[in-house]
């Protein structure tokens, strides 16, 4: 099996950086050749809890989420060692960088970055079983190379309407890309069901965030392996009409495509 030369570095936090005690709580993979960069931070805390004590949630939360976004903003410099040890440089304070580890790792550098993640930080905060949709939806992205081009979305709040958003997947190409699997089941009623309360859910998300600049706009990727291409187009009618991008699960070609052009506008992927 071919092998490539990669880079990791652990993400470290301490409350009180003057004691030089820190803990891990997150991790960097940078694999130049596979033009791959992996960014992931714990979720949880407890880590940190059992040696610093009782910390402020929305506190850290805040500061993972910034460092995240910061690293996320560099990523194509990051795969510069040189730049890299410049950027861990400007930031040590209550987060930090560890120095960079060589690691090999196979072609599939996201299924090795997973496993190091979790020998070195993992996610001490348990978390509700992933429905099967958003599994296999994860499964694609994976097979399809492109995971490492899409950012894990804040809850979107959107109190008009007392309403709480979460998906697994978002990315940029003019607004702001929120992607969600779908599953209908056989039942064309039930089916029905669950199509007019994804439509809705986008309509109110792009109702909420239009003419702002950080517009935003759900996209749906359902299963419809048993229903017809009339149903699948009936409800893509509808979707258009609520401002939601729908695309089947058997067939991601467009939005994949979408996804690796607007990584590539940003600087995410590299065409040797």
């Amino acid at each position: 099996m071919e092998r490539y030369q990669g880079h990791y570095a652990l993400v470290q936090f301490s409350p009180v950086p003057e004691r030089l005690e820190f803990v891990n709580i997150g991790l960097i993979l940078l694999v130049p050749e596979l033009d791959f960069v992996g960014i992931r931070l714990a979720r949880g805390q407890r880590r940190v809890e059992r040696i610093f004590g009782r910390q402020s949630k929305s506190y850290l939360d805040a500061v993972k989420s910034s460092f995240k976004s910061r690293l996320s903003a560099e990523a194509r410099n990051l795969l510069d060692k040189e730049r890299f040890q410049d950027f861990a440089s400007k930031r040590a304070n209550q987060v930090r960088l560890s120095r960079l580890l060589p690691i090999s790792v196979s072609h599939d550098a996201q299924l090795n970055f997973d496993a190091l993640f979790e020998e070195l930080v993992g996610d001490d905060e348990r978390l509700p079983r992933e429905p099967r949709i958003r599994r296999r939806l994860r499964e694609a992205f994976k097979m399809n190379r492109v995971e490492q081009y899409l950012e894990q979305p804040e809850e979107i709040e959107l109190p008009k309407y007392g309403m709480k958003v979460n998906v697994p997947y978002g990315y940029q190409n003019g607004c702001y890309n929120l992607i969600d699997g779908m599953r209908l089941p056989p039942k064309v009623s039930e089916g029905l069901r669950e199509a007019g309360k994804r439509a809705m859910e986008g309509s109110l998300i792009w109702k909420s965030f239009e003419g702002s600049p950080e517009r935003k706009r759900l996209v749906v990727v359902g299963d419809f392996t048993e229903q017809s291409n009339e149903f699948f187009n009936a409800v893509k009618e509808q979707f258009q009409s609520s401002h939601v991008r729908l695309h089947r699960l058997d067939d991601m070609r467009a939005l994949l495509n979408d996804i690796v052009q607007n990584a590539n506008d940003h600087g995410l992927v590299h065409r040797g």
